[in-house]
């Protein structure tokens, strides 16, 4: 199992979130993430195609 670092903007305020997602190479990665933006001025929920995400590996060690 790998750890990645997903970095992503919302669609409605362009406020930048990130999380960690760990990923099974058997299941891969997901089309989308539904996500709900942390900024107390939107707080829009959201479907994030994984195509518009910017993803890095972390190293755990």
């Amino acid at each position: 199992m790998s750890v990645f670092l997903v970095e992503w903007e919302c669609g409605s305020c362009g406020h930048g979130h990130s999380f960690r997602h760990s990923v099974n190479e058997e299941d891969g990665w997901p089309n989308k993430f539904e996500l709900t933006c942390e900024n107390a001025d939107c707080g829009q929920e959201q479907d994030v195609p994984f195509r518009a995400c910017t993803v890095t590996p972390v190293d755990l060690a």
